[in-house]
């Protein structure tokens, strides 16, 4: 061998030279394991990142990514200490091949599972940059496989290339784009870039969604205008366009007038029991559309402070309910799983939060429900009707929830959408209308039963402590045992006893929702004239102020306006 050619270094060499080293080795490697450790740190750090921001919106979101961040940084950390052989190799690019195929999915279809599930997300510069790590840290492992003899690169590049790499990560991770991926309750930024993510993901959703016919025009519109979640049930935090918060202010400095008075009180003792949160549905009813309007302002100003959309429904305004799993815990009554309806809670008072369904078939399954609840409500269209099959009152009407009438026969632990338990009408008399009906089911312990329509957004309530006599209501909740016996009455527990509303009688659809716990609607005009007209609560006081026909896309306030604040 030329003396030369034997005392020139390996990386001053050129490839295919006499004397040229042979296949790559874990020592000729090293020119290419620095900027391999730096693409796997990049991207490992990304996902530790993220793994707390994406905690409050389940564990095995937060898991995933934990899991997925350590297992990059373990490869990083072998390649730095020259570890970098086949096995190492290998593992890099299927890992990397895996989670980008997971990535990829999100963005497109969305994926089957996680808090998103069904949804496809928008690409921000943070998830963009680590799928670019990781195509990189694939394409250096692959040729560090197959490349026949050591590549034409100098030892210093590669390892300027892998400083570079975690000064741009350490760049974005500190931007305020990661901010953006924060959708918990507890860390939601309200800064321009958060709110420009939340309306991406909001318009994702909106472009996949197939539920707005399922609710009345009027429950969008004012869900939208008391900035109640109709995304995600409650868990996604309300964010405001610049003219919202510029009338929150405008608010904050305006005088009011005596009938808002009257509604803010009515509002702010609406959890005192099943009695008061009935008599804000009447106050509601009597209000003028200038003090309504300023009484949505003010609530639009409760909820930008962190409030729920009605201080009466700190429980509708929790953890969209799944099926089989109970909803966050009312606020105001401390439960831990479904709340009770003691204090108008259950959704009873204001727009019910809703969960968004994009499953094409959900919907059309769900649409079909309805369609045969109608056909069943319609079936009794009075209460001479309901008598006559066996139902028996057990109610008188009640603003917001109207008039009961139940058939006990039926009463067990099954859900049958064509045998509903009670039957809901517009009066008291033999000739009062149907205006809706509820389920009623049998079931022990504190979780709402896991039996209903399809999808996450029919929830079940219960009333403990009712005064009862010979099966009908005398007394609220509020009742105490001694006014109840004064009366002739019992305090009923209603542990076991599980409700829920469903509004399809048409016109009397609910603008709080299809399964609001109480619609306004259900107001005090509409017993009074109840037997008196043709049905179809066309007695109320406040029908034509809401939009009853079934929402659209175009009818339905869209993320464009809600960004732009209108």
């Amino acid at each position: 061998m030329d003396s030369t050619e034997s005392s020139t270094p390996p990386e001053h060499r050129r490839v295919g030279a006499p004397g040229a080293p042979g296949p790559l080795g874990p020592l000729d490697a090293g020119t290419l394991r620095f900027l391999l450790a730096g693409l796997m740190a990049g991207a490992g750090v990304i996902h530790l990142v993220m793994a707390p921001i994406h905690a409050g919106e389940g564990a095995a979101d937060a898991v995933g990514f934990a899991v997925v961040g350590w297992a990059q940084v373990a490869i990083a950390v072998l390649a730095l200490l020259g570890a970098a052989r086949r096995p190492t190799l290998v593992a890099t690019i299927l890992v990397n091949v895996g989670v980008l195929g997971l990535w990829v999915w999100s963005r497109t279809a969305g994926l089957p599972f996680g808090a998103h599930s069904g949804i496809a997300e928008p690409v921000a510069l943070i998830d963009g940059l680590c799928a670019g790590l990781q195509v990189a840290a694939i394409l250096v492992a692959g040729a560090m496989l197959v490349a026949p003899r050591e590549l034409g690169v100098g030892r210093l590049a590669p390892a300027l290339a892998a400083v570079a790499v975690l000064g741009l990560t350490t760049v974005v991770v500190v931007s305020p784009d990661t901010a953006r991926h924060d959708h918990n309750a507890a860390g939601h930024t309200h800064d321009d870039a958060a709110t420009t993510d939340h309306f991406a993901l909001m318009a994702a959703i909106d472009r996949q969604r197939c539920d707005l016919g399922l609710n009345p025009t009027a429950y969008w519109k004012e869900a939208r205008a008391l900035g109640v979640d109709t995304y995600a049930g409650g868990a996604m935090a309300p964010h405001f366009g610049a003219r919202d918060l510029a009338a929150q202010k405008e608010f904050a400095s305006m005088p009011g007038t005596p009938g808002l008075d009257e509604l803010v009180s009515a509002t702010s003792q609406a959890s005192g029991g099943e009695g008061a949160a009935a008599r804000l549905v009447a106050v509601l009813s009597g209000a003028s559309a200038e003090d309504y309007g300023l009484w949505r302002r003010y609530m639009l100003s409760l909820t930008g402070a962190g409030a729920t959309a009605t201080t009466a429904t700190a429980a509708g305004a929790g953890a969209g309910h799944v099926h089989g799993a109970a909803p966050s815990g009312s606020a105001a009554t401390g439960h831990s799983a479904a709340p009770d309806d003691n204090g108008g809670h259950g959704g009873h008072v204001g727009p019910a939060p809703w969960v968004a369904m994009t499953d094409r078939s959900d919907c059309a399954a769900l649409a079909g429900e309805l369609d045969r609840a109608r056909a069943t409500a319609m079936r009794y269209p009075t209460v001479a009707d309901a008598v006559a099959a066996g139902y028996q009152q057990t109610t008188t009407f009640v603003p917001g929830i109207a008039a009961h009438y139940m058939k006990f026969d039926l009463v067990d632990g099954t859900f049958d959408i064509e045998q509903p338990e009670m039957l809901l009408y517009d009066g008291n008399a033999a000739g009062a209308h149907v205006v809706g009906l509820s389920y009623y089911l049998l079931h022990a312990g504190d979780a709402e039963p896991t039996q209903g329509f399809t999808g996450p957004n029919d929830h079940f309530h219960r009333h403990v402590g009712l005064c009862m006599r010979d099966n009908l209501v005398i007394g609220d909740s509020t009742t105490t045992v001694e006014s109840c016996a004064a009366m002739g009455g019992t305090k009923a527990t209603g542990g076991n006893g599980w409700m829920n509303h469903v509004w399809v009688v048409p016109g009397c659809e609910s603008p709080w929702g299809t399964f609001s716990g109480a619609s306004p609607v259900m107001d005090p005009g509409l017993t009074r004239s109840s037997a008196q007209n043709a049905g179809g609560c066309a007695g109320s006081g406040v029908r034509d102020r809401y939009d009853l026909s079934p929402g659209s896309p175009g009818s339905v306030p869209g993320v464009e306006e809600l960004a732009a604040g209108g």
